[in-house]
């Protein structure tokens, strides 16, 4: 999607009944756009043939629980199911239009939770907004009972997906005449145990979910590098699952910022200068070239202007306004770049994008 022949088509459409009637309404902007550009009539009927052909399936006609996103231009169209919440909107430019969008393709879509209470311990997986339970590895303790007495039964193993069948053997953990607070500390210390190496195989951030005695206690057993320093304080079985998923993604996505913002704040400090910018055309340039490793994006910046000519180059098509950070977003997604949304008060002076080169200009003249 990133390498299009202009004019690139973007119309977004939020989750409604009346989706059918909004894109005939859509394809009617698109013509008088074009048009207005010196497009004959049958060019512009020709390139929208497939929003007409969309607009007439009766699919849309229904209520759906989903927005749309559908991205047009001579090199192909596409479609996509987004969040119902995107505002409606038409673009004709010379990029795709997916800064909308950036929130959602940037949360965080795969981490795990551990949850923590006297009861015992349990481990969720988030993958593509869909949470699902892990079973224990063996080793784990099911509960502070299980450990409380070297005579408690051992529990019988678990199969993990795509680990192979366990060992016959059951394992059993005792720890008699302990206080409460010495037991937990070995109950937290036994699961972190049991956890490690199978945390480790996934790499996945890890949000601790608990009353915050138990929370506390796990912390400082914890040996996992990739657990979310803020926990999920309460009882996990008492929020519904919406809220439970929601304030689980909210703190892995705000530790992801807090982390973009350190490696930010490094590159100013150790990254050569020739290496990292914070000024729209050089990062617009380096993004069309290919060269950003790392771009920082201000959340709900804005900055329109005509890519073209912001370059320098005066080859182009006839100018057109579009949103500058927009193109360096899609630029820099297309070609394998990492994009991160922070705050526009933590982005040096007051700027709205930064970025860390793969290579300077100067390589590039060599």
């Amino acid at each position: 999607m990133g390498k299009t022949i202009p004019p690139a088509i973007s119309v977004l459409l939020p989750g409604l009944a009346s989706n059918s009637c909004r894109l005939r309404q859509a394809v009617d902007e698109i013509f008088r756009v074009l048009i207005g550009r010196g497009w004959a009539h049958h060019e512009v009927a020709h390139l929208v043939a497939p929003l007409l052909t969309l607009s007439s399936d009766p699919g849309l006609c229904e209520g759906r629980k989903c927005g749309m996103a559908l991205y047009l231009s001579r090199c192909g169209f596409h479609c996509f199911e987004v969040p119902a919440d995107v505002p409606e909107t038409v673009v004709v430019s010379t990029h795709f239009y997916i800064k909308p969008l950036l929130e959602w393709l940037t949360a965080p879509r795969d981490f795990l939770i551990l949850e923590l209470s006297l009861a015992g311990a349990g481990l969720k997986r988030v993958s593509n907004g869909m949470l699902t339970e892990v079973a224990l590895p063996r080793a784990v303790p099911t509960s502070l009972e299980e450990i409380a007495s070297s005579d408690a039964p051992a529990r019988p193993p678990t199969r993990l997906a795509g680990k192979g069948s366990p060992p016959s053997n059951a394992i059993s953990f005792g720890i008699s005449s302990a206080s409460e607070e010495r037991r937990i500390r070995f109950f937290c210390a036994m699961v972190d145990r049991g956890l490690h190496s199978y945390l480790q195989d996934l790499g996945l951030p890890l949000v601790l979910a608990g009353p915050a005695h138990m929370v506390n206690a796990y912390r400082k057993q914890n040996t996992y590098p990739a657990t979310i320093i803020t926990p999920l304080l309460g009882n996990a079985e008492s929020m519904p699952p919406g809220e439970f998923l929601d304030r689980a993604r909210a703190l892995v996505r705000d530790e992801k910022v807090q982390q973009a913002v350190r490696h930010l704040a490094g590159m100013e400090e150790y990254a050569p200068g020739d290496r990292w910018s914070t000024t729209l055309g050089s990062v617009l340039r380096a993004a069309a070239e290919g060269r950003v490793s790392r771009l920082f994006l201000a959340s709900g910046g804005a900055c329109q202007g005509d890519f073209h000519e912001a370059l320098g180059d005066s080859t182009g098509p006839f100018p057109v306004e579009e949103d500058l950070l927009n193109v360096i977003a899609i630029e820099t997604l297309a070609q394998g770049g990492e994009l991160n949304l922070i705050p526009s008060d933590q982005l040096p002076a007051r700027a709205q994008v930064a970025a860390l080169f793969r290579y300077s200009q100067d390589s590039v003249e060599e």
